[in-house]
């Protein structure tokens, strides 16, 4: 649809000019009104004039109707079947993808009643490719809000875990979680910015993965903050997860985080699976244990799991090698400076990729924007808040802040680097505490991302947003009682190493 181009006034000048940072003297608004004028009239709307790829086709027929599970992890199911030509590398397999990923003819409503009738029409790159690869997508799953927390409060109300429904199952990908955990579907996708993948994944006592930032192609997706997504699989074996992330693994000329790690040295995909079913002995494994966040801000049946999972997987054999985490804690920081202001930016220029490049379909971010700015002012306090500190960080601060994180990422990667370079894996906790009840989370005080507290729900998985090193989360099932999780970290695009060490240490430590 042709967007014409509307004239200028001497207030809209004034008022763009102290919006944007631009001088504009009251004396010279008007001639400056007619020269703003006399740019725009020179047929910018000869864009319209030259054909694009919108990405849309026909979908042809994909059901759908609302979900209607007890743990309220399903927002739409659907049936998207796999190509004719489908590969068999996940044949037969059902797959929820969390509803911030585009299915063509499906609702979308990313976890908010804002976006209530928005229905894509281009499929993601990892739903292509999940398609290609002989899988059928069953469901959109609930997730939070623009995924803008992890208290899996969505527009429907919370998402209960499967394994307690007195507690949540975590977020924001907390409806794959969940429909994994009750077994709705094999696989699901989640995104992860801090450990929203991971997070409700131990949640619910499954796998979580969180690839090398850029293996899996955002495009399709609905950003929190670009420079900290990744899309990644939850499910019920890292054998599964192995299988999913072959599927979505590969470059997407699309997406400029995607291209640009392709580009990087050590870049490379494949061989998950032959990894994962072929794992090395224990006795053959270098496991760093990280020394921070085992005996400060952490429930004591947490650390005691931990405590007994690293002895059993010394018991097996494994050398133990002692490891303190740089910048561990300084991360939540930068994760926060980035995405803070991320996420004001892109309400700001309605999901327009401006300065970050890429292709989007144009009609879908016409109709994401349409929605956004008519309802911005019904999304909920939380992620409001969120927004509103990156605007004024932007705004009042020059965006200061946020050049300083996003240069001071370069040195914790590097410190971690190092450190990952004397191991094979490094394990932490997942998450410092059980999944919270239902009661504490309907309090909008709850303190998840601690604000309140020294380092929060994600003081373990934030610096794998940071650094872009991918993180596996395993049940850790030691002992009886809620899930916990154990959380490995690797080298960049060592996914391989990565799977086939948890699946010999996720062995070691499942007391079922």
């Amino acid at each position: 649809m042709r967007d014409t181009i509307r004239r200028v006034t001497e207030t809209d000048v004034r008022e763009l000019g102290e919006k944007w940072g631009i001088d504009v003297a009251s004396v010279e608004a008007g001639a400056m009104a007619e020269r703003v004028n006399d740019r725009l009239a020179d047929n910018l709307d000869a864009v319209y004039d030259v054909p694009v790829a919108s990405g849309a086709s026909d979908p042809g027929e994909r059901p759908w109707s609302g979900g209607t599970d007890r743990y309220n992890a399903i927002r739409v199911d659907c049936r998207v079947p796999p190509f004719a030509d489908a590969d068999d590398l996940l044949d037969g397999v059902t797959v929820g993808l969390k509803d911030l990923i585009t299915v063509a003819g499906v609702p979308m409503r990313c976890g908010s009643a804002v976006m209530e009738g928005f229905v894509p029409s281009t499929d993601a790159t990892v739903t292509t490719r999940l398609r290609q690869a002989g899988a059928t997508v069953v469901a959109k799953t609930t997730m939070d809000e623009f995924a803008g927390g992890g208290r899996g409060r969505t527009a429907r109300g919370l998402v209960r875990n499967p394994l307690d429904e007195g507690r949540i199952a975590g977020g924001s990908s907390g409806g794959s979680g969940a429909a994994v955990a009750a077994e709705l579907v094999d696989v699901a996708l989640g995104t992860d910015t801090g450990g929203s993948t991971r997070k409700p994944a131990a949640f619910c006592g499954v796998v979580g993965l969180k690839p090398t930032y850029g293996l899996v192609p955002l495009t399709g997706v609905i950003e929190n903050t670009y420079a900290l997504d990744h899309v990644g699989p939850i499910a019920r074996s890292i054998v599964d997860a192995a299988g999913v992330l072959e599927a979505l693994a590969g470059p997407d000329a699309a997406d400029p985080a995607s291209a640009a790690a392709a580009g990087e040295e050590g870049y490379r995909t494949g061989g998950y699976v032959e990894a994962t079913t072929s794992p090395p002995p224990v006795d053959d494994l270098r496991v760093g244990v990280a020394t921070q966040g085992v005996t400060d801000d952490i429930e004591e049946s947490v650390a005691a799991r931990h405590r007994a999972a690293i002895d059993a997987i010394e018991d097996a054999g494994a050398t133990l090698v002692e490891v303190e985490i740089p910048y561990l804690d300084e991360s939540k920081h930068l994760k926060n400076s980035i995405s803070y202001t991320e996420l004001a930016a892109y309400w700001r220029d309605g999901g327009a990729p401006i300065r970050r490049g890429g292709s989007v379909a144009p009609g879908d971010r016409a109709g994401f924007q349409c929605r956004a700015r008519a309802a911005s002012g019904e999304l909920n306090a939380f992620y409001r808040s969120r927004m509103l500190a990156g605007a004024h960080l932007a705004d009042a601060h020059g965006g200061r802040h946020y050049v300083r994180a996003r240069a001071a990422q370069a040195t914790v990667r590097d410190a971690l680097t190092a450190e990952l370079s004397d191991v094979d894996v490094l394990v932490t906790p997942t998450v410092p505490a059980l999944a919270p009840t239902v009661e504490a989370v309907t309090d909008p005080d709850f303190d998840y991302d601690g604000l309140d507290s020294a380092f929060g729900y994600g003081r373990y998985t934030k610096i794998a947003n940071v650094t872009g090193v991918p993180a596996l989360t395993v049940p850790n099932r030691i002992e009886d009682g809620p899930a916990v999780g154990l959380q490995l970290l690797a080298p960049r695009f060592d996914e391989a190493t990565l799977l086939a060490a948890g699946s010999r240490l996720a062995n070691v430590v499942d007391g079922n």
